[in-house]
């Protein structure tokens, strides 16, 4: 099973200027699309799609939960307000009653499960029991930080600047993304998109900005343009 061509040139499309669906941010748009994928148990073509691969590649950090609360971004309730001029009556109350059941059930975002699934779900609960018994241990805090690193000049290999990234800075806690995205700025000079995990207790995110910025031969400025708590 594999996701239909036409959503995937249409997705390619839509990211190949933006991080995410609908810009910088991500959204409902983006949690919907990432559910055709995981439906179809497919992953994107890099050669073919390099901009939804290397979307896919980050939303793939997130957990089911994060996801899930992703709200969007221009939604119905939002322009039935500016259709409508304000508050309204009775009609109105309904109307929106009938807009949020729809939108819950837009984010069921992995559908009915099947046999597989139910056994799957089952044999990590009893692995997270069997890795908590005996122990009194909090739920770890974890950052989902995407990073927009800038060079010196048009010239400039941001290929071998990921890899370098992803192979030198390593942190207990830490885990890069090894899918990237270069993005143009201008005059040929371009951006490297990069994201990664870290556990707060283990590592800090401004620690992994500061250490980057030290890097003052291979980089001009780093940026943090999403940052996502779970």
């Amino acid at each position: 099973m594999s996701v239909e061509e036409s959503v995937l040139a249409d997705l390619e499309k839509k990211l190949e200027n933006n991080l995410f669906v609908k810009g910088a941010q991500p959204s409902q748009d983006d949690a919907e699309a990432f559910c055709k994928f995981v439906t179809a148990k497919c992953v994107p073509d890099q050669d073919k799609y390099p901009s939804v691969w290397a979307w896919y590649s980050l939303m793939v950090l997130f957990e089911d939960e994060v996801i899930k609360s992703w709200k969007p971004q221009g939604g119905k309730q939002d322009q039935h307000k500016k259709e409508k001029g304000g508050k309204g009556g009775k009609k109105e109350k309904e109307e929106k009653k009938e807009e949020k059941k729809d939108d819950d059930d837009d984010m069921d975002l992995f559908g009915e499960e099947t046999e597989e699934d139910k056994k799957a779900k089952e044999e990590m609960k009893k692995k997270n029991k069997e890795n908590k018994k005996g122990k009194k241990k909090k739920e770890v805090d974890k950052s989902h930080v995407i990073l927009e690193v800038k060079g010196w000049d048009a010239d400039q290999d941001l290929d071998s600047l990921a890899k370098k990234i992803i192979s030198t800075i390593k942190k207990d806690g830490l885990s890069w993304n090894t899918g990237y995205k270069l993005e143009e700025v201008a005059f040929g000079v371009k951006k490297l998109v990069i994201a990664f995990l870290a556990e707060d207790e283990k590592c800090s995110v401004q620690e992994i900005v500061d250490e980057l910025e030290s890097w003052e031969n291979d980089i001009q400025s780093v940026e943090v343009v999403s940052f996502n708590k779970s």
